[in-house]
């Protein structure tokens, strides 16, 4: 019962620190706002994990909730989809393509953020956590509502603040294809079949492999749009090589997931590789938006991120080895 009482507020906190911190995107001399930033991220991780477990889905539902997560944020809450100045960054001018009114690059890109890092590496570092609860819901129904409406509040929070920084409303039909895109992103992902096939045999890569995979895989992607400027990248190559990142993770994970051979090590080091790239991404980001800001709270961060991951690690290791 413990397990699954402190697995809720242990997620709840991680995705932000993961989404927001972690990233370097709001520094620690901003973690007043960490309470807020958890309404939307903490509550939405927990919504998609429970959504995926209380219905007996695993991964793949996940992520395509995650992934409506991700559209929600961005298109409906933050709009950053298309709005041209948002947050005065002009995100929007690098491939923008009129007849979506958004750009492709910051599409992939943000909406790949949001799957892997801001609701994929939490889920995963606390279930690696609690692995002995890693396939079993953690809330009931009371516990599941008073999530939704964290949620619900968390996005009218951030959007109101957005709002001042940035006035803006997209258009209705940005608004209704946004909509749109969210609903059938959830059908989907429920229309996938609850039992997954059955195990293969097979070997599957050492854990170790997997981590160095998805680790060069993560940087690439999120490096994409640093080196673009850097190399004079046109947008249709940064996207082409966002996308490339992104296939040919699937495609790994996807090749051997399925086997007797894939255990929780395996799971972990997804987690743990992603922590690793937010790392190294954190402290760019952190320096080139936040130059004033001291540097050993970051650290300190980093470092008690790397504790949390020693002790998750520790843990899928010690059942796998069981």
């Amino acid at each position: 019962m413990w397990q699954r009482v402190s697995a809720v507020p242990c997620l709840f906190v991680v995705s932000p620190l993961v989404a927001e911190y972690l990233l370097g995107s709001l520094p620690m001399s901003m973690l007043v706002a960490l309470p807020v930033m958890a309404l939307l991220y903490g509550s939405g991780a927990v919504l998609v994990r429970e959504l995926a477990r209380r219905t007996g889905r695993g991964w793949a539902t996940t992520l395509l909730l995650a992934c409506a997560y991700g559209v929600v944020e961005e298109g409906l809450i933050t709009q950053s989809l298309f709005n041209p100045n948002y947050l005065h960054l002009r995100l929007l001018d690098y491939g923008y393509l009129p007849a979506l009114g958004t750009a492709a690059p910051w599409l992939i890109y943000v909406i790949g953020l949001h799957v892997a890092w801001s609701i994929g590496v939490p889920i995963g570092l606390i279930d690696a956590l609690f692995v002995d609860r890693r396939t079993e819901p953690w809330l009931g129904r009371p516990g599941l509502a008073v999530v939704s409406v964290l949620f619900l509040a968390g996005a009218a929070l951030v959007a109101s603040f957005t709002y001042k920084q940035a006035p803006f409303i997209a258009s209705s039909a940005q608004l209704g294809v946004t909509v749109a895109v969210v609903i059938a992103l959830v059908v989907v992902a429920f229309l996938l079949p609850k039992t997954p096939p059955a195990a293969a045999a097979g070997r599957a890569p050492h854990p170790v492999v997997v981590f160095l995979v998805a680790f060069l895989c993560g940087s690439g992607f999120v490096g994409a749009l640093l080196w673009a400027p850097v190399f004079h990248l046109p947008w249709i190559a940064t996207t082409a090589l966002l996308l490339g990142c992104v296939l040919g993770t699937v495609a790994f994970t996807t090749a051997f997931a399925r086997k007797r051979a894939w255990t929780d090590r395996h799971r972990f080091a997804l987690a743990a590789a992603g922590l690793c790239v937010y790392t190294w991404l954190g402290f760019v980001n952190d320096h080139s938006m936040h130059p004033g800001d001291p540097l050993a709270p970051h650290v300190a961060l980093v470092c008690g991120f790397a504790v949390l991951a020693w002790i998750a690690g520790a843990r899928a290791f010690a059942r796998t080895l069981a």
